[in-house]
């Protein structure tokens, strides 16, 4: 790997573990979240919404892995997730930027498109598999911080002294949110959660999307082993949805409208494909997804 010293925000939440793990024998390691790490061996406990702490953080580092967040529309009020996301990714590219370092890679979410959790006022997308040309339609105060976070990553990388990575990640299933998962798909119509003691309704979208945090860290780690560019993005998913029916003809039922399919072949080798495209990641990044968790917990 090109970038031998690596600065992981959120070093200490659920993501920001698996990341670790996932580098810690390709490069070393810092770390700064409010949390404690003990996986880490330099880890700075601060806050990214504290300037300083981020630009001691990013001194001295090749590559930044942003992670850290308020990380779905439940942890906190509208303003308190979009001032930490936005004023912790400013932060981040401002402290990077000076601190010299080449690669950022930035945390979106696959909600940027405006299709994932707050029904009542999403937006279906315009076509499928959705791609990283399809517009944006955040509806809800976390995807409207992580859309500004793209364009801030995209103006840095304008200025032409950073390259940006942004990963699109899904509904991200830890074991510990199996047994919600399992809870859903054991009564797809009537489930209303948490209902197996979980602490968060099962999530994924209308879709039922999910990524597995193993192959979500090995996208971090391909972000950074990639050729050298400006700005990508991506979004990142496992390799099917958890849905008890087609992609395509639960889309159809859900949305009430006709799917527009760019490409059919995707979802004729694969009917429960996601919605978004995986195949901009493999080529640029390396990426395909290895855990395939639908046959084990839609029972």
């Amino acid at each position: 790997m090109d970038f031998q010293r690596v600065l992981v925000t959120g070093a200490g939440g659920l993501l920001g573990r698996y990341v670790v793990d996932e580098l810690r024998s390709h490069c070393e390691v810092r770390g700064l979240d409010l949390l404690a790490s003990d996986s880490v061996g330099q880890h700075k406990v601060g806050s990214v919404e504290d300037f300083e702490a981020v630009e001691q953080a990013c001194d001295g580092q090749d590559a930044v892995i942003h992670i850290a967040a308020r990380p779905n529309i439940w942890s906190g009020t509208g303003s308190e997730i979009v001032t930490t996301n936005v004023v912790g990714t400013w932060n981040v590219l401002e402290a990077a930027e000076r601190a010299g370092v080449r690669r950022v890679v930035l945390t979106s979410s696959d909600s940027v498109v405006g299709f994932t959790v707050l029904q009542g006022a999403m937006i279906p997308p315009s076509y499928l598999p959705v791609d990283a040309e399809h517009p944006l339609a955040p509806t809800d105060p976390y995807a409207l911080s992580k859309q500004l976070g793209e364009h801030m990553g995209k103006s840095f990388a304008r200025k032409g002294n950073l390259e940006v990575t942004i990963i699109r990640p899904v509904y991200v299933l830890y074991p510990e949110f199996e047994g919600e998962v399992r809870a859903r798909a054991q009564d797809p119509e009537g489930y209303v959660g948490p209902a197996a003691g979980g602490r968060q309704p099962a999530g994924g979208g209308l879709m039922w999307h999910y990524v597995d945090p193993r192959d979500l860290a090995r996208a971090y780690r391909l972000a950074l082993e990639a050729k050298q560019h400006r700005f990508g993005a991506y979004f990142i998913s496992g390799p099917n949805t958890l849905a008890p029916e087609p992609t395509l003809a639960r889309f159809e039922r859900l949305t009430g409208q006709a799917a527009t399919v760019k490409d059919p072949s995707v979802y004729a080798r694969n009917p429960y494909a996601p919605l978004y495209d995986l195949e901009a990641a493999a080529q640029d990044l390396g990426y395909r997804p290895l855990f395939d968790h639908r046959a084990q917990l839609t029972r």
